[in-house]
């Protein structure tokens, strides 16, 4: 694929009022895709079938995933507990739960691209069943770890040390689930829709996490092994993959490709296309990384710098599976019609920035003002499906796999080193007493700041192209209302 110059594109120059008028039935993108009008899909595919089996997988997924991330600390803790560390059990249960996090976002790493472009060849499909292999292997693994429910023995701690970096990293290499299912999205909506189709995605996703917090809730009442939860989760990715293998029809266009394209570095061609796409790919990290240093350390935090119950912890994350339903479901689609999609990609980022400094300032006495808080994280959780619906319109169907690859690649990055920062480097830094133990949030905050400005700028470097003046084919030449901001 050739790389698109960073040049301006002639442009008409309109006036405020005729760009507001039209905003609604235009496109937002960079000037440079708005040049060349190239394989823009203005219009859901013929043969799409329904975005429902999307969802539906991204809803089970989480389910899955918020019924064994909520009880991975027990893991690690079982781990540690048998093998003699019982003096700095928490700390090094987090530790160790860091690294393998780390471990698996390694792998995922390796292999994040090669998903990618297998997923344009043989279609989404077989990739995303393999990812769901991985994670059957994983949860199995991880279960087994914990106590025995009368079912199979316990794996010996010192056997499980090693053997849970063995399943993460299968997990890891058999790919981000995400990379097929975002592809599949963009290849059956049109490029106006893909936005908020994905932010179904995230509603989905959500949801399935605040189900899988009450999936945890019932274990812990029921005082039996947290093993239920992953037993729980390994029968979902068994759902998915029959949904994906009976639902599920691939439409994209195929496309060949050479081994030098699977190399983690070649991703680097799509996401530097134009001026827009490299801040979309900023905005993609710094979300990531940001997320990732919270939610690897949350459950840690929570119990020993704010000593909150579980209970209270479990209730704080349905609170925000709640608000961010709503807000995905039905807030983003309004703000981006009535703002813009740029106003509301930055209001998310300073929502996420504010929610990060607020929640560092928490203590003990004041946790209660988490369930307050909380709102800014959830409105944090627009930005990411809106810079990777507004990525997915700067190229054509037959390479959104590499970008999704691509992205995949970003958001790995953040997975090994935001862990590691936060585990292994601000927490042991301020975990004494009379330190600020929120300093690993307070980063995380000024991160973001960054997020903000260059989600701003976007206004310079993006126009609105009326999207009904593309054919059905995307090869016309089309009228473009931009304002030109200098």
């Amino acid at each position: 694929m050739a790389r698109s110059s960073f040049s301006e594109p002639s442009t008409s120059r309109v006036s405020f009022g005729e760009s507001a008028r039209s905003e609604h039935q235009s496109l937002l993108l960079s000037r440079e895709r708005a040049s060349t009008a190239a394989s823009i899909q203005s219009e859901r595919p013929i043969r799409a079938p329904p975005t429902w089996p999307a969802v539906l997988v991204s809803l089970l997924h989480n389910l899955s995933m918020g019924a064994a991330m909520n009880v991975w600390l027990e893991v690690c803790s079982e781990v540690v507990h048998a093998s003699g560390d019982a003096e700095t059990a928490k700390s090094a249960a987090q530790k160790y739960y860091g690294r393998l996090l780390a471990a698996n976002a390694v792998c995922e790493l390796i292999t994040s691209q090669l998903v990618g472009v297998l997923s344009d060849k043989y279609g989404r499909r077989p990739i995303q069943i393999l990812a769901q292999v991985g994670q059957v292997i994983d949860y199995s693994i991880a279960g087994l770890c914990l106590p025995t429910l009368g079912i199979v023995k316990q794996i010996p701690a010192e056997t499980a040390e090693g053997l849970l970096f063995c399943s993460r990293g299968i997990a890891g290499f058999l790919g981000n689930y995400k990379v097929t299912l975002q592809s599949y999205t963009a290849d059956i909506s049109s490029a106006a829709e893909c936005p908020s189709n994905l932010a179904a995605l995230g509603a989905a996703m959500v949801a399935g996490m605040c189900a899988g917090s009450i999936i945890v809730a019932v274990v812990q009442t029921m005082e039996i092994s947290f093993r239920a939860c992953y037993f729980t989760s390994t029968g979902l990715n068994v759902c998915i993959i029959l949904v994906v293998l009976t639902i599920w029809k691939d439409i994209a266009p195929r496309k060949n490709f050479t081994f030098a394209e699977a190399n983690p570095l070649a991703g680097a061609q799509v996401l530097t296309v134009s001026r827009a796409m490299v801040i979309y790919s900023i905005l993609v990290f710094l979300s990531s990384f940001a997320l990732n240093m919270f939610v690897s350390t949350l459950d840690f935090y929570c119990r020993t710098f704010l000593l909150m119950d579980k209970k209270f912890f479990l209730l704080l994350g349905f609170v925000w599976a709640l608000q961010s339903l709503v807000i995905l479901g039905v807030l983003q689609p309004i703000l981006t019609r009535r703002i813009g999609e740029i106003a509301t990609l930055t209001l998310s980022f300073a929502c996420s920035s504010i929610f990060y400094l607020s929640f560092s300032m928490l203590t003990p006495s004041t946790w209660g003002f988490a369930y307050v808080v909380i709102i800014f994280f959830s409105f944090g959780s627009m930005c990411y499906p809106i810079a990777v619906g507004l990525a997915a319109r700067e190229l054509p169907p037959q390479l959104q796999g590499t970008l999704q690859g691509a992205v995949s690649i970003l958001e790995t990055i953040a997975k090994i080193f935001a862990p590691l920062l936060a585990s292994d480097v601000l927490i042991p830094m301020f975990e004494n007493d009379g330190q600020f133990h929120g300093m690993v949030y307070l980063v995380a905050a000024v991160l973001l700041i960054p997020g903000v400005l260059c989600s701003r700028s976007l206004t310079r470097f993006t126009c609105h192209m009326d999207a009904s003046k593309i054919d059905t084919n995307a090869q016309a030449a089309v009228e473009m209302q931009c304002e030109i901001v200098r």
